[in-house]
């Protein structure tokens, strides 16, 4: 569990670097547009966050944030919000993987998401555009790869850590012993290295190729604003979908053949 808060923390600053050094083009009372957005996304996940524990908590956390946002402080608020961000994403990731494994971090990681998409499409841009929607200040290629690679990392980390928590409750309430329990604990460690393993590896390959990829397409798209590391995390993520299914008809098909 101390290992799970230290991933959980480290991709919460992670992610909030990446949020706090990026802007849009766009203002409202001369604030971010991006920040509103974010915190009225916040809502919106914290609610589906804490309903998985308790109803009336999620309810109680959104109508919250909400009357801050709409109170006289309202714009104050929204100011103050990217240093209170690795707060609340820290506060979802613990509700999420350790208080309710079951959920297995459904929220904090499109949290995350939410946090480093722009600064994700800024720096991933080639070819010129006077629309882009955000601009990003210090945060470097190289900085938000990092930060990429370790949410992809801590993310799959935590799932499968989540997996294995719960396995090993369920072994140990049917009436498993020790032994039982250490083998089972011991190949969900094993098969979440080798997941760990190849999304950050597939992540930090998508990372190193979207530049060579953005220099061949960048006479073609002189004008065209086309967002390579956007694409190349899309690919990952339609990969990782195709993969996810076969998988699930894999077990359709065996669960079928044995019923039979």
């Amino acid at each position: 569990m101390l290992l799970q808060l230290t991933v959980i923390v480290l991709m919460s600053v992670a992610a909030s670097y990446a949020f706090q050094y990026t802007e849009t083009t766009y203002q409202i009372n001369e604030l971010c547009f991006y920040r509103y957005v974010a915190y009225t996304i916040t809502v919106f996940l914290g609610y589906i966050c804490f309903s998985h524990y308790k109803k009336y908590v999620g309810l109680a956390f959104s109508f919250a944030l909400s009357a801050v946002a709409l109170s006289p402080i309202g714009q104050k608020a929204i100011e103050l919000f990217p240093s209170v961000v690795p707060f609340l994403a820290v506060l979802m990731g613990v509700t999420t993987v350790l208080v309710i494994p079951n959920s297995r971090g459904r929220g904090f990681l499109e949290f995350l998401v939410v946090l480093i998409l722009p600064a994700v499409l800024a720096v991933s841009r080639i070819g010129g555009s006077f629309y882009l929607l955000a601009t990003t200040q210090s945060i470097g290629y190289y900085e938000l790869s990092a930060i990429t690679v370790i949410i992809v990392g801590g993310y799959f980390y935590l799932r499968y850590a989540a997996l294995a928590n719960l396995s090993g409750l369920q072994l140990s309430s049917s009436g498993g012993n020790k032994n039982d329990v250490a083998e089972v604990s011991k190949r969900c460690n094993v098969i979440t290295i080798l997941v760990i393993t190849g999304a950050s590896g597939i992540a930090a390959f998508l990372m190193v190729t979207a530049p060579i990829v953005a220099d061949a397409l960048r006479t073609a798209a002189v004008t065209l604003p086309l967002y390579v590391l956007a694409l190349a995390l899309g690919a990952g993520i339609a990969i990782t979908i195709v993969f996810y299914v076969f998988q699930l008809s894999q077990k359709e098909n065996t669960q079928v053949l044995h019923t039979k």
